[in-house]
């Protein structure tokens, strides 16, 4: 397990990081979200130990991290926004560059070789690569000495939809046994891959949990969206004849269609109740559906200040 503990971190007047703590569990995609210089990138270098706080604790496995500390190093990967690959090397060249320095077995660049089908580039100069092929290499890279945690940071940034589809892929299956810190702006991924997610808005973080906790956030009632053709007013019929119903409202009104808007208690969910009730007063429904929020929604309702 991985324990923030009251990280703060400033630069000069500028506080990147305020009183800031989580746990991360083992096994776990672990997903960071906020605007640009919500503190994220600051949190990850903490945790890989290349950056100092000024108060407060970073404890993986019950041993606090520390720059100086060479465990630190041994079980972490990182792979940093920026990317810093020698392109003067191959592919092949890199990663031996990396394994030397790593220390570890010449089968481990054949493993990852595979995991991140790069056997077709292997013999290419970096500088050749495309950015999803180049991402691909500092993955590897990252993952190269079999880390216990692997932290990304913008991993699919700037790349075309199909190659950020495979960096996601790489991260589900290395997730397998493994503990994954993965910051992004692109939510739909977070939706996608993430167990748990911590918003940091202005250093502080504003909400965390998992995804459909923070959607709750957001959607604080239940919500439904009836529409169809009514013999009778059913902002008024309906509190009457189903228990849980907290307002009803008409949104739409054409053509003798009508849409309401009905909201029930906490997680209650009445589709059923108005689908029989449709049936027993014979009336035309056109549609019955429950509104859902995405991350966008919640990120959005969390960070707009």
């Amino acid at each position: 397990m991985i324990q923030i503990k009251n990280i703060t971190k400033t630069f000069g007047k500028i506080v990147a990081l305020n009183n800031v703590s989580f746990d991360i569990k083992d096994n776990q995609i672990l997903a960071l979200l906020g605007p640009n210089g919500a503190g994220k990138s600051t949190l990850m270098r903490i945790i890989t130990g290349y950056l100092l706080q000024d108060n407060g604790t970073v404890i993986i496995d019950d041993e606090p991290v520390s720059p100086e500390k060479i465990r630190t190093k041994e079980i972490i990967g990182y792979l940093p926004e920026n990317n810093p690959l020698y392109e003067d090397m191959t592919v092949y060249e890199y990663l031996s560059f990396i394994s030397e320095i790593r220390n570890v077995p010449t089968q481990n660049i054949k493993d990852v070789v595979e995991l991140c089908r790069l056997k077709d580039v292997i013999s290419r100069n970096i500088s050749e690569l495309s950015k999803g092929y180049r991402q691909r290499v500092g993955f590897a890279a990252a993952i190269l000495h079999n880390p216990k945690i692997l932290i990304l940071d913008e991993p699919t940034a700037g790349l075309d939809p199909n190659q950020a589809a495979e960096v996601r892929e790489l991260i589900k299956e290395y997730k397998k046994d493994k503990t994954i810190i993965l910051s992004t702006h692109i939510l739909s991924e977070v939706e996608e891959v993430a167990d748990y997610v911590v918003i940091i808005h202005k250093g502080t973080i504003v909400a965390q949990g998992n995804i459909e906790d923070l959607y709750k956030l957001v959607l604080k009632h239940n919500v439904i969206h009836f529409a169809g053709k009514f013999d009778r007013d059913l902002t008024k019929y309906l509190p009457m004849v189903i228990q849980g119903i907290y307002n009803v409202k008409v949104v739409f009104e054409e053509n003798e269609i009508t849409e309401y808007e009905i909201e029930t208690e906490g997680d209650i969910d009445i589709r059923k109740d108005l689908f029989k009730l449709a049936v027993k007063e014979n009336w035309e429904v056109v549609e019955l559906h429950r509104v859902f929020v995405s991350l966008q929604d919640v990120f959005r309702e969390l960070t707009s200040s």
